[in-house]
């Protein structure tokens, strides 16, 4: 008896310890925090996911909002049959290893679920007997310490699902598209099937060996066996515009869906023109809440799909004029003032330059409505070279957002006709202030929106007149015809641009509601084959804002009190009279101040509006001798010389100017239509009565001659130059 109470209290005690190192071990190991991961998701304005933000370890997170019952099963049925009855560490399962490690069976897994989430969220360590134990007694204390539940969500949050998809949640998106409580039992099953060898079950590039491990979880879970994978991995990554921080931004991912499917439309349709990309950005003039930002319609190629063209500087074409002539507006000009658009010398730096016209047309006197709309290009240098400067055209530019590198010299009177770069977002803010008559309201991509106060910049008349222009779809048809492009049932003010050597294309406008910019080319600065603004950003823009007024009702930002429309004679600009013919006759919009600064006006005995000699080579061609004159004091008395290239001068051929800049038209003080030129080491012709030279580099001589023996000639040099210009429509 005595031996029988001797070895149950034996027994007893060790129980007892085995009871005590039970419950009491698992307080010697350090419990692991089951912090969530962070919630790397980028919502848009309603919440829809638009992508993920990748961790530091390159990994998208997002913690599940529930338990689906189809991935639990899934993964009970997969890892740990007996979670719900064991407290940690399944003995049954403990022994079963050690049986065929011990007979040379094989070997399988005794980790339970919570032993694994011991791991998960500890330190990493080597993969030994001591790390095994400390796992085991963690699991214990997670086990003492959390739910089942918390356990299993806490697995399904850090479990990796391959493809840099941590977390069931964002596996679901990822390779199904849809929620994790939304999954069926096969999606279920492949989702835990991953979590055994992420690397070598990935689905993407291992689909037998994934559907083999699927199938045999979809048996133990008595679901029927399907074939297909029915996977469809898709881009989550967080959109460009998230600057890699999570969390909720203004764009509407609809509308981006939809702007993204018309410019990929749009730029397969011109792939033959060899354009690759485009990117769109839609603001909403009323908060500066950006809706659209789309970085490039095909994000997939390898043509720099990666890249955001929102952002990215690009040559501004003639996008930057309208901000030319709101300058010449604050020194008196306005949409009736003449401006010369006849071939034109200007100096700079570098020497003289003779800037042409996009279409190498001159339209003769021109007033800045025309001008504008019509984006010639010499009408906009002579107007930043008459009213204020190139610096004063910078300061305004910086102050409406545009971040400009460089120096006023460096830019030069270029800077009208687009040879800084910008970006399509800077484009954007830039021109929503013109819609807003005036008013900045920075642009804001993130919720919630930062407090900002409207700051009045600019004069409302001086900005409402810029729109007025700008949707004048009359005053355009000179250069750009009916341009269905930027035509609409509504009243829209648009503009184009187009870089040299058809780099870049632009097409920018706004209703009072809305303010759309498109960006179309090639991120690896290859030429486009002949796109301009109208012909390439211009179907994309104008299939966007037909979008976004489907539903919402068009406006146009309404006339200030202090415009009133006056009839001139846009010869001149001067007011018109009773003898101004019908043609000549052109409503602006003007200011009292406006009034009482306009020119009477020079007409001879016929009514012609007499010229003076800046207009003589134009006037010599022109078909409107009816309607102009020229002054008496027409003859040349300078010495004959050539003027372009001139003596002593440095040229420079411009990779990105057309022909890289290697065409330059020859001026002399010669009479122009009886003068012929001759190089002995440049091809020279003439081409449309104008004499041209093919430069390349070197040191060369040029002469000009006429029958009258009249001579001049110039030695000049030629190099090539790196540096960028852009200009255009």
């Amino acid at each position: 008896m005595k031996l029988c109470f001797k070895v149950l209290g034996a027994a007893g005690g060790l129980l007892g310890i085995a009871a005590a190192a039970y419950y009491l071990l698992p307080f010697c190991v350090p419990l692991p925090v089951l912090t969530p991961p962070e919630d790397a998701r980028v919502t848009d304005r309603r919440g829809g996911l638009l992508g993920y933000v990748p961790g530091e370890d390159g990994y998208r997170c997002q913690p599940l909002e529930g338990l689906p019952p189809q991935l639990v099963h899934a993964l009970l049925v997969a890892e740990d049959k007996r979670f719900y009855s064991h407290g940690g560490v399944d003995a049954l399962a403990l022994l079963r290893a050690a049986w065929q490690q011990l007979s040379g069976q094989g070997k399988s897994g005794a980790s339970t679920i919570s032993m694994q989430v011991a791991k998960m969220y500890s330190p990493p360590a080597p993969r030994n007997l001591r790390t095994k134990l400390r796992e085991m007694l963690q699991a214990r204390r997670l086990e003492m310490t959390h739910t089942k539940e918390e356990l299993l969500r806490a697995y399904l949050n850090r479990a990796d699902f391959s493809n840099m998809c941590r977390g069931a949640e964002t596996a679901a998106h990822f390779y199904f598209g849809k929620r994790a409580g939304e999954l069926t039992a096969p999606e279920a099953a492949l989702l835990v099937a991953l979590v055994k060898s992420p690397t070598q079950l990935n689905p993407v590039r291992h689909p037998q060996a994934a559907l083999k491990r699927r199938n045999l979880i979809l048996l133990r879970m008595g679901e029927p066996v399907m074939a297909p994978l029915g996977v469809q991995p898709r881009s989550i990554n967080a959109p460009a515009a998230a600057e890699g921080i999570p969390g909720q931004l203004t764009l509407d991912a609809g509308l981006q869906s939809r702007c993204a499917a018309i410019a990929r439309e749009e730029v397969e349709r011109l792939q033959n023109r060899n354009v690759s990309q485009a990117a769109v950005v839609v603001a909403d003039n009323r908060t500066g809440e950006v809706l659209v930002a789309l970085p490039a319609a095909c994000p997939e190629s390898p043509r720099g799909g990666a890249l955001d063209g929102t952002t990215t500087p690009r040559s501004a074409g003639s996008t930057l004029k309208p901000f030319v002539y709101l300058m010449a507006f604050r020194h008196g000009a306005w949409p009736g003032t003449v401006l010369p658009d006849v071939p034109t010398l200007y100096r700079s730096m570098d020497g003289v330059q003779a800037p042409g016209n996009y279409n190498e047309h001159y339209m003769g006197p021109v007033s800045i409505r025309k001008a504008l709309a019509c984006s010639q290009n010499i009408p906009a240098m002579e107007a930043m070279n008459r009213y204020g400067s190139v610096q004063e055209c910078m300061d305004l530019l910086r102050v409406l957002g545009f971040a400009l590198q460089g120096e006023a010299q460096h830019f030069g009177l270029g800077l009208a006709i687009g040879n800084a770069h910008i970006s399509l977002r800077e484009l954007v803010q830039a021109y929503s202030v013109l819609a807003r008559q005036g008013s900045l309201l920075p642009l804001q991509s993130r919720l919630p929106l930062r407090p900002e106060k409207p700051a009045e910049l600019l004069p409302p008349h001086d900005c409402y007149r810029l729109a007025d222009v700008l949707s004048d779809t009359e005053a355009r048809v000179p250069s750009f015809g009916t341009a269905p492009n930027l035509r609409f049932p509504f009243r829209v003010a648009a503009k184009t641009g187009t870089s040299s050597n058809f780099r870049d294309n632009w097409c920018v406008g706004f209703t009072k509601e809305y303010t759309v910019g498109v960006w179309v080319g090639n991120f690896d600065q290859s030429p486009m084959q002949e796109i301009s603004g109208v012909s390439g950003a211009g179907p994309i823009f104008h299939r966007v804002f037909g979008l976004l007024h489907q539903d919402t009702p068009a406006s146009f930002p309404e006339m200030p009190d202090s415009l009133h429309r006056v009839e001139i004679d846009c010869r001149t600009g001067s007011l018109a009279t009773p003898a101004t013919p019908p043609v000549c006759r052109s409503a602006e919009l003007a200011t009292a101040a406006d009034l009482r600064r306009l020119p009477a006006g020079d007409f001879d005995a016929a009514g012609r509006a007499i010229l003076d000699a800046r207009y003589a080579e134009w006037y010599a061609d022109c078909s409107l001798k009816h309607l102009y004159a020229l002054a008496d004091t027409q003859a040349d008395t300078r010495p004959p010389a050539i003027l372009i290239p001139a003596n002593g001068s440095t040229l420079t051929l411009e990779p990105t100017l057309p022909h890289s800049g290697s065409m330059v038209e020859l001026r002399s003080t010669l009479p122009p239509a009886a003068t012929s030129w001759f190089s002995p080491t440049l091809r020279v012709e003439r081409r449309n009565g104008k004499w041209y030279a093919h430069l390349k580099p070197g040191i060369h001589t040029i002469e000009a001659s006429t029958p009258s023996r009249q001579r001049a000639s110039s030695t000049f040099r030629v190099m090539v130059n790196a540096a960028g210009c852009g200009q255009g429509m």
